[in-house]
């Protein structure tokens, strides 16, 4: 089962083709925590019909932030981190969080080094804030694996590592780390009321 209490003080990575669950799978996470969550989009607005299937237009369950490159990203993390704004976020969601660095990396020589920042900041208000960091990824064709770009770095700085597979209406979650959950898997399906787990 996906439960809040195991994600809480770790990153965990999201990852599976688009279309697959990953932006519903973390609006319901946010939607079950008794805090305000931050969801930093790399795509684009969220279309507010998704943001009402969780709830999340109501009151001040939400703080949303768009960022349009790599930089962007690093700069409004260190921005709110330095105001002590990203103290007030039980739960963060960067979503996705190298869909910039895809691009970027083939002409950005810094890309990498922004990611690692990015990367590393999150990772640090996890372990000792105890918030929950859900990082999503895109993913590309790499020899018959989809694999999400810039993997090795988004590995080391997540604590748990999911792919999320889809087969009709139903997505199945893989855990791949840590090795004490490798393999397990979960089912869940989507419909107009948001997420539903399968016991």
């Amino acid at each position: 089962m996906w439960t809040l209490e195991e994600l809480v003080g770790r990153v965990t990575l999201i990852y599976g083709v688009a279309g697959s669950g990953k932006t519903n799978l973390c609006l319901w996470t946010i939607s079950r925590g008794s805090g305000v969550g931050l969801y930093i989009s790399t795509e684009g607005p969220v279309p507010l019909e998704l943001l009402s299937r969780y709830g999340l237009t109501e009151g001040e369950r939400l703080f949303v932030k768009e960022v349009f490159s790599v930089e962007d990203l690093v700069v409004e993390l260190l921005d709110m981190y330095v105001s002590g704004l990203l103290n007030k976020f039980s739960g963060i969601c960067v979503d996705s969080v190298n869909a910039h660095y895809r691009y970027e990396t083939a002409w950005r020589t810094d890309a990498g080094r922004l990611l690692n920042t990015a990367l590393a900041l999150l990772s640090q208000l996890a372990s000792l804030r105890g918030s929950y960091v859900l990082l999503t990824a895109q993913v590309r064709e790499e020899e018959g694996e989809e694999v999400p770009s810039g993997y090795e770095m988004l590995e080391f700085w997540s604590d748990t590592i999911v792919k999320i597979t889809r087969s009709g209406s139903r997505r199945v979650i893989e855990w791949l780390k840590p090795n004490s959950h490798r393999g397990r898997r979960t089912v869940f399906t989507i419909d107009e009321k948001g997420v539903e787990f399968e016991h």
